[in-house]
Protein backbone atom coordinates (compact mmCIF):
# COMPACT_ATOMS: atom_id res chain seq x y z
CA UNK A 1 0.00 0.00 0.00
CA UNK A 2 0.79 3.55 -0.88
CA UNK A 3 1.65 4.66 2.90
CA UNK A 4 3.86 1.19 3.92
CA UNK A 5 6.83 3.70 2.95
CA UNK A 6 8.39 4.86 6.18
CA UNK A 7 9.65 7.66 4.30
CA UNK A 8 6.83 8.85 2.51
CA UNK A 9 3.88 10.32 4.22
CA UNK A 10 0.56 10.98 2.39
CA UNK A 11 -2.23 13.11 3.34
CA UNK A 12 -6.00 13.79 2.11
CA UNK A 13 -7.24 17.19 0.58
CA UNK A 14 -10.91 17.89 -0.11
CA UNK A 15 -10.41 19.93 -3.15
CA UNK A 16 -7.14 21.03 -5.44
CA UNK A 17 -5.16 24.35 -4.11
CA UNK A 18 -6.37 27.28 -5.03
CA UNK A 19 -3.14 28.81 -5.80
CA UNK A 20 0.51 27.70 -4.89
CA UNK A 21 1.35 32.26 -4.45
CA UNK A 22 1.45 32.49 -0.58
CA UNK A 23 0.99 36.54 -1.16
CA UNK A 24 -2.72 35.13 -2.91
CA UNK A 25 -3.76 32.47 -0.42
CA UNK A 26 -6.38 32.79 1.63
CA UNK A 27 -8.08 29.43 2.73
CA UNK A 28 -6.81 26.35 5.11
CA UNK A 29 -6.49 23.67 2.02
CA UNK A 30 -3.44 25.92 0.78
CA UNK A 31 -2.26 26.54 3.30
CA UNK A 32 -1.93 22.52 4.44
CA UNK A 33 0.35 22.36 1.11
CA UNK A 34 1.98 26.29 1.61
CA UNK A 35 3.73 25.01 5.16
CA UNK A 36 4.98 21.93 3.54
CA UNK A 37 6.89 24.10 0.71
CA UNK A 38 7.41 27.12 1.65
CA UNK A 39 8.80 28.56 4.79
CA UNK A 40 8.84 32.01 6.93
CA UNK A 41 11.08 34.00 9.04
CA UNK A 42 9.21 31.66 11.97
CA UNK A 43 7.84 28.95 11.54
CA UNK A 44 4.82 26.77 13.80
CA UNK A 45 5.98 24.82 16.04
CA UNK A 46 4.05 21.01 16.69
CA UNK A 47 2.64 21.80 19.76
CA UNK A 48 0.81 24.93 20.98
CA UNK A 49 4.13 27.05 22.06
CA UNK A 50 5.46 30.03 20.55
CA UNK A 51 6.50 30.04 17.16
CA UNK A 52 9.99 28.66 16.30
CA UNK A 53 13.20 29.36 14.10
CA UNK A 54 12.63 29.52 10.55
CA UNK A 55 14.74 31.36 7.70
CA UNK A 56 15.68 33.62 10.66
CA UNK A 57 17.85 31.32 13.19
CA UNK A 58 17.40 34.13 15.90
CA UNK A 59 15.57 37.99 16.08
CA UNK A 60 15.74 40.70 18.64
CA UNK A 61 12.98 43.24 19.56
CA UNK A 62 13.16 46.78 21.00
CA UNK A 63 12.20 47.88 24.17
CA UNK A 64 8.96 49.28 22.90
CA UNK A 65 8.42 46.45 21.04
CA UNK A 66 7.61 48.26 17.84
CA UNK A 67 11.23 47.10 16.15
CA UNK A 68 12.36 43.54 14.84
CA UNK A 69 15.41 42.39 13.62
CA UNK A 70 15.29 38.96 11.98
CA UNK A 71 18.79 37.37 11.50
CA UNK A 72 18.66 35.43 8.44
CA UNK A 73 20.59 31.88 8.42
CA UNK A 74 23.25 31.43 6.39
CA UNK A 75 22.01 28.00 4.82
CA UNK A 76 18.76 29.25 4.08
CA UNK A 77 18.24 28.13 0.35
CA UNK A 78 15.21 28.15 -2.50
CA UNK A 79 14.90 24.57 -3.99
CA UNK A 80 17.15 25.99 -6.70
CA UNK A 81 20.10 26.68 -4.81
CA UNK A 82 19.97 30.56 -4.58
CA UNK A 83 20.30 31.92 -1.43
CA UNK A 84 17.20 32.83 0.65
CA UNK A 85 18.20 36.90 1.75
CA UNK A 86 16.32 39.67 2.93
CA UNK A 87 15.19 41.06 0.22
CA UNK A 88 13.19 38.05 -0.87
CA UNK A 89 10.89 39.41 1.81
CA UNK A 90 10.26 42.41 1.63
CA UNK A 91 9.46 42.28 -1.69
CA UNK A 92 7.04 39.57 -0.98
CA UNK A 93 5.59 41.99 1.49
CA UNK A 94 5.88 45.21 -1.25
CA UNK A 95 4.37 42.98 -4.04
CA UNK A 96 1.31 42.65 -1.89
CA UNK A 97 1.34 46.64 -1.37
CA UNK A 98 1.81 47.78 -4.14
CA UNK A 99 -0.93 45.56 -6.22
CA UNK A 100 1.29 43.47 -8.14
CA UNK A 101 -1.16 40.58 -7.11
CA UNK A 102 -4.75 40.18 -5.15
CA UNK A 103 -4.09 39.64 -1.58
CA UNK A 104 -6.80 38.28 1.20
CA UNK A 105 -4.29 38.67 3.59
CA UNK A 106 -2.52 41.90 2.93
CA UNK A 107 -3.68 43.33 6.56
CA UNK A 108 -0.86 41.49 7.79
CA UNK A 109 1.14 43.47 5.85
CA UNK A 110 0.16 46.51 7.05
CA UNK A 111 1.05 46.06 10.03
CA UNK A 112 4.19 47.30 8.65
CA UNK A 113 5.21 51.10 9.83
CA UNK A 114 3.69 53.41 6.49
CA UNK A 115 2.32 50.29 4.57
CA UNK A 116 -1.29 51.76 4.86
CA UNK A 117 -0.60 55.34 3.06
CA UNK A 118 1.83 54.03 0.78
CA UNK A 119 -0.66 51.33 -0.45
CA UNK A 120 -2.83 54.28 -0.55
CA UNK A 121 -0.81 56.40 -2.03
CA UNK A 122 -0.16 54.00 -4.89
CA UNK A 123 -3.87 53.76 -5.70
CA UNK A 124 -4.51 57.23 -6.21
CA UNK A 125 -1.69 57.97 -7.82
CA UNK A 126 -1.51 58.12 -11.87
CA UNK A 127 -0.25 55.19 -13.58
CA UNK A 128 2.19 57.21 -15.59
CA UNK A 129 4.10 58.21 -11.98
CA UNK A 130 4.16 54.94 -10.53
CA UNK A 131 7.46 53.80 -12.31
CA UNK A 132 9.00 57.09 -11.07
CA UNK A 133 8.04 57.50 -7.75
CA UNK A 134 7.32 53.77 -6.65
CA UNK A 135 11.22 53.11 -5.69
CA UNK A 136 11.26 56.46 -4.03
CA UNK A 137 8.70 55.64 -1.66
CA UNK A 138 9.21 52.18 -0.68
CA UNK A 139 11.89 52.58 1.63
CA UNK A 140 9.49 54.49 4.10
CA UNK A 141 7.54 50.92 4.50
CA UNK A 142 8.77 49.66 7.89
CA UNK A 143 10.54 46.40 6.36
CA UNK A 144 14.43 47.56 6.03
CA UNK A 145 17.44 45.23 4.37
CA UNK A 146 20.50 46.04 6.19
CA UNK A 147 22.31 43.43 4.13
CA UNK A 148 21.34 39.87 3.04
CA UNK A 149 21.35 38.47 6.43
CA UNK A 150 19.61 41.05 8.50
CA UNK A 151 15.93 42.77 7.60
CA UNK A 152 14.52 45.18 10.44
CA UNK A 153 10.86 45.95 10.51
CA UNK A 154 9.56 48.28 11.78
CA UNK A 155 5.54 48.13 12.74
CA UNK A 156 2.59 51.29 13.01
CA UNK A 157 2.51 50.21 16.47
CA UNK A 158 4.06 47.58 19.52
CA UNK A 159 2.45 44.26 18.44
CA UNK A 160 2.64 41.59 20.95
CA UNK A 161 1.72 38.74 18.46
CA UNK A 162 3.81 39.87 15.39
CA UNK A 163 5.87 36.75 15.47
CA UNK A 164 2.75 34.84 14.85
CA UNK A 165 1.94 37.63 12.14
CA UNK A 166 5.19 36.63 10.73
CA UNK A 167 4.49 33.38 10.60
CA UNK A 168 1.98 33.00 8.33
CA UNK A 169 1.99 31.86 4.60
CA UNK A 170 1.30 35.28 3.97
CA UNK A 171 4.17 36.30 5.15
CA UNK A 172 6.20 34.10 3.62
CA UNK A 173 9.20 35.24 0.99
CA UNK A 174 9.41 34.50 -2.94
CA UNK A 175 11.63 33.79 -5.66
CA UNK A 176 11.87 37.32 -7.29
CA UNK A 177 13.86 35.39 -9.98
CA UNK A 178 11.45 33.36 -11.03
CA UNK A 179 8.88 36.58 -10.95
CA UNK A 180 10.95 38.36 -12.69
CA UNK A 181 11.36 35.81 -16.24
CA UNK A 182 7.71 34.54 -16.03
CA UNK A 183 6.08 36.87 -13.88
CA UNK A 184 3.64 36.74 -10.91
CA UNK A 185 1.54 34.36 -12.43
CA UNK A 186 3.14 31.98 -14.12
CA UNK A 187 5.84 31.80 -11.37
CA UNK A 188 3.84 30.13 -9.20
CA UNK A 189 2.56 27.18 -11.59
CA UNK A 190 3.77 24.18 -10.36
CA UNK A 191 6.07 23.18 -13.16
CA UNK A 192 7.96 26.39 -12.23
CA UNK A 193 8.08 27.03 -8.61
CA UNK A 194 11.20 27.61 -6.67
CA UNK A 195 10.30 27.31 -2.83
CA UNK A 196 12.48 27.72 0.10
CA UNK A 197 10.11 25.17 2.84
CA UNK A 198 11.96 22.05 3.50
CA UNK A 199 9.79 20.06 0.51
CA UNK A 200 9.24 20.90 -3.14
CA UNK A 201 6.69 20.08 -5.27
CA UNK A 202 7.65 17.54 -7.95
CA UNK A 203 4.52 16.26 -9.95
CA UNK A 204 1.05 17.91 -9.68
CA UNK A 205 -2.29 16.20 -11.20
CA UNK A 206 -5.43 18.39 -10.73
CA UNK A 207 -8.24 16.36 -8.69
CA UNK A 208 -5.37 13.77 -7.79
CA UNK A 209 -2.78 14.40 -6.20
CA UNK A 210 0.27 16.82 -5.32
CA UNK A 211 3.65 14.63 -5.06
CA UNK A 212 6.12 16.79 -2.95
CA UNK A 213 9.77 15.80 -2.35
CA UNK A 214 12.98 16.66 0.10
CA UNK A 215 13.84 19.94 -0.85
CA UNK A 216 17.98 19.22 -1.68
CA UNK A 217 18.87 22.34 -0.73
CA UNK A 218 16.65 23.12 2.67
CA UNK A 219 19.30 24.16 5.69
CA UNK A 220 17.88 21.28 8.31
CA UNK A 221 17.87 18.60 5.59
CA UNK A 222 19.81 16.09 7.63
CA UNK A 223 17.03 16.47 10.53
CA UNK A 224 13.73 15.17 8.28
CA UNK A 225 12.17 12.07 8.88
CA UNK A 226 10.63 12.06 5.21
CA UNK A 227 12.43 11.82 1.86
CA UNK A 228 8.64 12.65 0.26
CA UNK A 229 4.62 13.95 1.30
CA UNK A 230 1.80 13.77 -1.20
CA UNK A 231 -1.64 15.56 -1.09
CA UNK A 232 -4.30 13.26 -2.44
CA UNK A 233 -7.48 15.40 -3.87
CA UNK A 234 -10.44 13.57 -2.01
CA UNK A 235 -13.37 15.52 -2.67
CA UNK A 236 -15.72 13.29 -0.71
CA UNK A 237 -15.71 13.00 3.35
CA UNK A 238 -16.72 9.77 3.48
CA UNK A 239 -14.21 8.83 0.55
CA UNK A 240 -11.67 10.14 2.71
CA UNK A 241 -12.39 7.81 5.82
CA UNK A 242 -12.04 5.07 3.34
CA UNK A 243 -8.74 5.88 1.95
CA UNK A 244 -7.66 6.46 5.63
CA UNK A 245 -9.06 2.63 6.93
CA UNK A 246 -7.47 1.56 3.60
CA UNK A 247 -4.26 2.90 4.27
CA UNK A 248 -4.22 4.89 1.32
CA UNK A 249 -3.72 8.07 3.30
CA UNK A 250 -1.64 8.57 6.59
CA UNK A 251 -3.55 11.77 7.76
CA UNK A 252 -7.33 12.84 6.86
CA UNK A 253 -9.07 16.24 8.55
CA UNK A 254 -12.86 16.63 9.21
CA UNK A 255 -14.30 12.83 9.11
CA UNK A 256 -18.43 12.96 8.64
CA UNK A 257 -19.80 14.05 11.65
CA UNK A 258 -22.32 11.57 11.44
CA UNK A 259 -19.45 8.82 11.52
CA UNK A 260 -17.66 10.12 14.41
CA UNK A 261 -18.81 8.13 16.97
CA UNK A 262 -17.80 4.66 15.50
CA UNK A 263 -14.83 6.17 14.14
CA UNK A 264 -13.59 7.35 17.71
CA UNK A 265 -12.52 3.98 18.57
CA UNK A 266 -10.03 3.86 15.90
CA UNK A 267 -6.72 3.88 16.94
CA UNK A 268 -5.33 7.14 14.80
CA UNK A 269 -8.76 8.63 16.04
CA UNK A 270 -7.69 12.46 17.51
CA UNK A 271 -10.10 15.50 18.68
CA UNK A 272 -9.50 18.88 20.78
CA UNK A 273 -10.84 22.26 20.79
CA UNK A 274 -9.81 24.21 17.81
CA UNK A 275 -9.43 27.85 17.55
CA UNK A 276 -12.22 28.83 14.88
CA UNK A 277 -16.08 29.69 14.70
CA UNK A 278 -18.85 27.94 11.89
CA UNK A 279 -20.84 30.97 11.08
CA UNK A 280 -22.69 32.05 8.27
CA UNK A 281 -22.23 35.43 6.41
CA UNK A 282 -25.06 37.79 5.34
CA UNK A 283 -24.29 40.02 2.02
CA UNK A 284 -25.80 43.08 3.53
CA UNK A 285 -25.58 44.82 0.42
CA UNK A 286 -28.35 43.05 -0.98
CA UNK A 287 -32.07 42.45 -0.25
CA UNK A 288 -33.90 41.65 2.44
CA UNK A 289 -30.32 41.44 4.18
CA UNK A 290 -29.70 44.83 4.05
CA UNK A 291 -32.43 45.04 6.70
CA UNK A 292 -30.72 44.84 10.36
CA UNK A 293 -33.97 43.18 11.64
CA UNK A 294 -34.03 40.07 9.18
CA UNK A 295 -31.05 39.69 9.90
CA UNK A 296 -31.53 39.72 13.83
CA UNK A 297 -34.76 37.46 12.85
CA UNK A 298 -32.42 34.95 11.20
CA UNK A 299 -30.28 34.68 14.03
CA UNK A 300 -32.69 34.54 16.80
CA UNK A 301 -34.78 32.18 15.11
CA UNK A 302 -31.52 29.62 15.05
CA UNK A 303 -31.33 27.04 18.10
CA UNK A 304 -27.76 26.75 18.15
CA UNK A 305 -27.89 24.29 21.26
CA UNK A 306 -30.65 22.33 19.32
CA UNK A 307 -28.36 22.55 16.39
CA UNK A 308 -25.10 21.31 18.49
CA UNK A 309 -26.90 18.55 20.12
CA UNK A 310 -29.30 16.82 17.73
CA UNK A 311 -27.44 17.34 14.02
CA UNK A 312 -23.54 17.55 15.62
CA UNK A 313 -23.82 15.38 18.32
CA UNK A 314 -22.59 17.27 20.74
CA UNK A 315 -19.70 17.39 19.32
CA UNK A 316 -19.10 21.11 19.33
CA UNK A 317 -20.24 24.21 21.02
CA UNK A 318 -22.77 26.59 20.71
CA UNK A 319 -21.56 30.03 19.70
CA UNK A 320 -23.43 33.28 20.88
CA UNK A 321 -20.75 35.56 19.99
CA UNK A 322 -17.80 35.77 17.13
CA UNK A 323 -14.89 34.85 19.00
CA UNK A 324 -14.18 31.69 20.72
CA UNK A 325 -12.62 30.49 23.85
CA UNK A 326 -9.21 31.81 24.01
CA UNK A 327 -6.44 32.16 26.54
CA UNK A 328 -7.66 35.70 29.08
CA UNK A 329 -10.99 35.58 26.51
CA UNK A 330 -14.40 34.05 28.12
CA UNK A 331 -17.18 33.77 25.62
CA UNK A 332 -19.95 36.04 25.86
CA UNK A 333 -23.83 35.51 25.29
CA UNK A 334 -24.37 38.31 23.13
CA UNK A 335 -27.32 36.29 21.12
CA UNK A 336 -30.02 34.50 22.43
CA UNK A 337 -32.34 32.26 20.24
CA UNK A 338 -36.05 33.28 20.87
CA UNK A 339 -38.05 32.78 17.97
CA UNK A 340 -41.20 34.76 19.05
CA UNK A 341 -39.03 37.82 18.98
CA UNK A 342 -37.73 36.79 15.59
CA UNK A 343 -41.06 36.65 14.11
CA UNK A 344 -41.56 40.21 15.87
CA UNK A 345 -38.81 41.56 14.31
CA UNK A 346 -39.51 39.85 10.79
CA UNK A 347 -43.35 41.40 11.01
CA UNK A 348 -41.81 45.01 11.63
CA UNK A 349 -39.64 44.38 8.23
CA UNK A 350 -42.80 43.91 6.06
CA UNK A 351 -42.51 39.76 6.37
CA UNK A 352 -45.78 38.99 9.14
CA UNK A 353 -45.07 35.02 9.21
CA UNK A 354 -42.90 35.28 6.11
CA UNK A 355 -45.73 36.33 4.09
CA UNK A 356 -43.69 37.91 0.92
CA UNK A 357 -40.37 36.93 1.73
CA UNK A 358 -38.17 36.56 -0.96
CA UNK A 359 -37.01 32.85 -1.75
CA UNK A 360 -33.43 32.76 0.58
CA UNK A 361 -30.56 30.77 -1.10
CA UNK A 362 -28.08 29.68 1.39
CA UNK A 363 -25.08 29.17 -0.54
CA UNK A 364 -22.18 26.75 0.80
CA UNK A 365 -19.00 24.74 -0.24
CA UNK A 366 -19.38 21.12 -1.33
CA UNK A 367 -18.63 19.33 1.76
CA UNK A 368 -21.21 16.58 3.29
CA UNK A 369 -20.94 18.54 6.99
CA UNK A 370 -22.18 21.57 5.45
CA UNK A 371 -24.83 20.31 3.50
CA UNK A 372 -26.40 18.75 6.85
CA UNK A 373 -25.66 22.15 8.72
CA UNK A 374 -27.42 23.77 5.70
CA UNK A 375 -30.34 21.44 5.88
CA UNK A 376 -30.96 22.02 9.95
CA UNK A 377 -30.95 25.64 9.51
CA UNK A 378 -33.34 25.58 6.77
CA UNK A 379 -35.85 23.36 8.49
CA UNK A 380 -35.39 25.67 11.79
CA UNK A 381 -36.27 29.18 9.38
CA UNK A 382 -38.73 27.86 8.09
CA UNK A 383 -40.60 26.00 10.68
CA UNK A 384 -39.94 29.80 12.99
CA UNK A 385 -40.38 31.98 10.25
CA UNK A 386 -42.03 30.53 7.53
CA UNK A 387 -39.96 31.42 4.98
CA UNK A 388 -38.73 29.42 2.21
CA UNK A 389 -35.23 28.41 1.65
CA UNK A 390 -32.90 26.78 -1.24
CA UNK A 391 -29.18 25.23 -0.76
CA UNK A 392 -26.94 25.90 -3.53
CA UNK A 393 -23.61 24.50 -3.37
CA UNK A 394 -20.11 25.17 -5.28
CA UNK A 395 -17.06 23.47 -5.62
CA UNK A 396 -14.47 25.39 -3.53
CA UNK A 397 -13.16 27.59 -6.27
CA UNK A 398 -16.22 28.72 -7.48
CA UNK A 399 -17.38 29.33 -4.11
CA UNK A 400 -15.10 31.77 -3.48
CA UNK A 401 -15.60 33.66 -6.61
CA UNK A 402 -19.17 33.71 -5.49
CA UNK A 403 -18.32 35.32 -2.22
CA UNK A 404 -15.67 38.05 -3.31
CA UNK A 405 -18.36 39.11 -5.75
CA UNK A 406 -21.29 39.40 -3.09
CA UNK A 407 -23.52 37.44 -5.32
CA UNK A 408 -25.12 35.54 -2.78
CA UNK A 409 -27.92 36.18 0.01
CA UNK A 410 -26.23 33.62 3.06
CA UNK A 411 -22.97 31.62 2.87
CA UNK A 412 -21.32 29.27 5.02
CA UNK A 413 -18.30 30.35 6.63
CA UNK A 414 -15.59 29.16 9.10
CA UNK A 415 -12.77 30.81 10.31
CA UNK A 416 -9.52 29.77 12.12
CA UNK A 417 -7.48 31.64 14.04
CA UNK A 418 -4.10 32.51 11.93
CA UNK A 419 -3.10 33.30 15.76
CA UNK A 420 -3.81 33.09 19.51
CA UNK A 421 -5.65 36.41 19.84
CA UNK A 422 -9.40 37.97 19.34
CA UNK A 423 -7.92 40.10 16.85
CA UNK A 424 -7.42 37.20 14.36
CA UNK A 425 -11.49 37.17 14.48
CA UNK A 426 -12.38 40.66 14.46
CA UNK A 427 -10.23 42.71 11.96
CA UNK A 428 -11.96 40.95 9.25
CA UNK A 429 -14.90 43.15 9.81
CA UNK A 430 -13.24 46.12 9.50
CA UNK A 431 -14.60 47.96 5.96
CA UNK A 432 -11.15 47.39 4.05
CA UNK A 433 -10.41 44.35 4.85
CA UNK A 434 -10.29 41.63 1.61
CA UNK A 435 -11.80 38.81 3.76
CA UNK A 436 -15.16 40.95 4.77
CA UNK A 437 -17.19 39.55 1.92
CA UNK A 438 -20.51 41.10 3.14
CA UNK A 439 -20.74 43.99 2.40
CA UNK A 440 -20.62 45.62 6.28
CA UNK A 441 -19.12 49.08 6.27
CA UNK A 442 -19.04 50.44 9.90
CA UNK A 443 -16.88 53.75 10.81
CA UNK A 444 -17.40 53.13 14.53
CA UNK A 445 -15.96 49.21 14.02
CA UNK A 446 -13.36 50.38 11.95
CA UNK A 447 -12.41 53.08 15.25
CA UNK A 448 -12.72 50.52 17.80
CA UNK A 449 -10.62 47.76 16.14
CA UNK A 450 -8.08 51.18 14.84
CA UNK A 451 -8.06 51.93 18.72
CA UNK A 452 -7.23 48.52 20.13
CA UNK A 453 -4.26 48.34 17.28
CA UNK A 454 -2.80 51.07 18.57
CA UNK A 455 -3.63 50.73 22.88
CA UNK A 456 -0.49 49.66 24.72
CA UNK A 457 -2.52 49.00 27.65
CA UNK A 458 -3.28 45.35 28.05
CA UNK A 459 -6.87 45.55 29.65
CA UNK A 460 -8.27 48.64 27.66
CA UNK A 461 -6.82 46.95 24.28
CA UNK A 462 -9.38 44.01 25.56
CA UNK A 463 -12.24 45.86 26.07
CA UNK A 464 -11.51 47.64 23.10
CA UNK A 465 -11.92 44.13 21.40
CA UNK A 466 -14.94 43.50 23.26
CA UNK A 467 -16.82 46.68 22.41
CA UNK A 468 -15.97 45.67 19.12
CA UNK A 469 -17.40 42.19 19.45
CA UNK A 470 -20.98 43.33 20.79
CA UNK A 471 -21.07 46.16 18.40
CA UNK A 472 -20.40 43.11 15.71
CA UNK A 473 -22.91 41.07 17.15
CA UNK A 474 -25.25 43.93 17.07
CA UNK A 475 -25.09 44.68 13.80
CA UNK A 476 -25.23 41.53 12.38
CA UNK A 477 -23.12 41.25 9.01
CA UNK A 478 -22.63 37.34 10.40
CA UNK A 479 -24.15 34.65 12.60
CA UNK A 480 -22.04 32.74 14.39
CA UNK A 481 -23.49 28.87 15.06
CA UNK A 482 -20.80 27.26 16.47
CA UNK A 483 -17.02 27.04 17.58
CA UNK A 484 -14.81 24.56 16.09
CA UNK A 485 -13.15 21.16 17.60
CA UNK A 486 -10.84 19.59 15.30
CA UNK A 487 -11.07 15.83 14.27
CA UNK A 488 -8.66 13.76 12.86
CA UNK A 489 -7.43 9.99 11.68
CA UNK A 490 -3.42 9.99 12.29
CA UNK A 491 -2.21 6.28 11.41
CA UNK A 492 -0.29 4.87 14.87
CA UNK A 493 2.61 4.62 12.20
CA UNK A 494 3.33 8.42 11.99
CA UNK A 495 5.10 10.01 15.19
CA UNK A 496 5.63 13.94 15.85
CA UNK A 497 2.24 14.79 14.60
CA UNK A 498 1.29 16.65 17.26
CA UNK A 499 -2.61 18.12 18.16
CA UNK A 500 -2.44 21.88 18.39
CA UNK A 501 -4.74 24.36 18.39
CA UNK A 502 -3.72 26.23 15.35
CA UNK A 503 -4.18 22.91 13.35
CA UNK A 504 -1.28 23.76 11.44
CA UNK A 505 1.05 20.02 11.05
CA UNK A 506 4.20 20.77 9.43
CA UNK A 507 5.58 17.10 8.18
CA UNK A 508 9.37 18.94 8.43
CA UNK A 509 7.94 17.42 12.13
CA UNK A 510 6.96 13.86 11.04
CA UNK A 511 8.09 10.51 10.81
CA UNK A 512 6.88 6.99 10.43
CA UNK A 513 7.68 3.92 12.19
CA UNK A 514 6.57 0.55 10.23
CA UNK A 515 6.62 -1.41 13.10
CA UNK A 516 3.64 0.35 14.75
CA UNK A 517 0.07 -1.20 14.64
CA UNK A 518 -1.75 -0.90 11.64
CA UNK A 519 -5.56 0.03 11.12
CA UNK A 520 -8.22 -2.31 11.29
Amino acid sequence: MLTDDPRHFVFALSSDPETFDPGVMSGSIEGKVAYQIYEGLVSPPSDDGPPVPGVAERWEMSPDGSTWTFYLRDDARWSNGDPVVAEDFRQAWLRQLRGDIASDYISFVRYLNNARPFEQGLRMMPRFFRSVLVPVLEPHVGARVIDDRTLEVTLQQPTAYFLDIAMFYTMFPVHRGTIAALGDEDAFRPENLVSNGPFRIERFLRRNRIEMVQNEHYWDGDNLGLDAVTAIIIEDNAARVTAYLDRRVDWMHEPPNDQLAILSADPGFRSAPQLGTYYYRFNVTQPPMDDLRVRRALSMALNREELCRCTLDDLYEAAWAFVPPLPGWEPRDLLRFDPGAARDLLAEAGYPNGEGFPELVILYNTNENHRVIAQAVQDMWRVELGIEVQLLNQEWKVYLETMEALDYMVARAGWIGDYVDANTFLHLWRSFDENNNTGFDNADYDRLMADSIRETDPAARLQLLRDAEALLMQEMPVMPIYFYSQFHLVHPSVEGWDMNVRNVHLARWISKTPAAGGTQ
